[in-house]
């Protein structure tokens, strides 16, 4: 049970990733909906390496539009930011 909850915590922080990288919601929205758990540290830019990272997860995961979204988000460098000011 200890690694399907891992997996399900897992799978949200990339899917949180995956919604703040492309613009859908803020990191304030993120945080007030769900705790906002992600994998990486949001007090830092996110490199290109933890995108392509989060690409190759929805890779895995055969969830190719969210892959093809997140490429493009790459190209734009629109990860280039801090999600948070501390």
């Amino acid at each position: 049970m200890s690694d399907d909850y891992n997996e399900i915590e897992f799978y949200q922080a990339m899917q949180n990733a995956y919604i703040l990288l492309t613009n859908k919601l803020t990191f304030d929205e993120v945080f007030d909906h769900n705790g906002c758990d992600l994998p990486f540290d949001v007090s830092n830019k996110v490199t290109k390496k933890e995108v392509n990272e989060i690409i190759d997860f929805f890779c895995e995961q055969e969830e190719y539009e969210k892959c093809s979204e997140l490429k493009k988000a790459k190209e734009l460098e629109k990860y280039n930011k801090n999600f948070i000011n501390l």
